[in-house]
């Protein structure tokens, strides 16, 4: 192989990516180019929602909606394969030459996943009026200070002893009005 590969930018129709990744992998094999396209690589990283009931849904949530990177070698039948795959919109241009990711820009990226590697989601916010449902201050109500999203944590007020009395808690185990 003369050309060294690189990553390209991908643009696809949105909501896509996951589909568009398996297509590319398929068409990569029956057109016998794996030393062509030797990767597809989809940002992602997981987001735990807490439901109302206090249940925690993990699902993967895209960095780069509409986005993919693949690595590949350019030629004519590489170039060719990947851009008529199924939802893809086009390459990253420059004067009609794909822009390879710059080494840097992908390490960024990379390093902004791993930030994000499990992080959480929520409706919660300050001054939201909490019942816990963890004992030993369970059906206890106070007024949410402070919301962690990266840790899933909580901070409560609640009257214990006639004092205000901060509580972490995680957040399956607070419900808001």
């Amino acid at each position: 192989m003369i050309n060294k590969a690189e990553w390209y930018v991908i643009q696809v129709i949105s909501w896509t990516e996951e589909n568009v990744k398996q297509s590319i992998f398929q068409r990569r094999e029956s057109f016998w180019l794996e030393d062509h396209i030797l990767d597809v690589f989809v940002p992602t990283h997981d987001v735990i929602s807490v439901r109302a009931t206090g249940a925690q849904v993990k699902k993967k949530k895209n960095l780069l909606p509409g986005y993919i990177l693949v690595q590949m070698v350019v030629t004519n039948e590489s170039w060719y394969i990947v851009r008529n795959t199924p939802n893809v919109t086009g390459f990253l241009w420059a004067w009609n030459i794909p822009v390879p990711v710059s080494g840097e820009e992908l390490e960024k990226l990379k390093w902004k996943l791993k930030e994000n590697a499990e992080t959480f989601e929520t409706k919660y916010q300050v001054w939201d009026i909490a019942t816990i449902m963890k004992w030993p201050f369970e059906w206890n109500e106070g007024n949410i200070i402070d919301v962690n999203e990266k840790k899933g944590t909580v901070k409560v007020n609640i009257n214990l002893l006639w004092r205000d009395t901060p509580i972490e808690l995680d957040f399956a185990e607070v419900k808001v009005k």
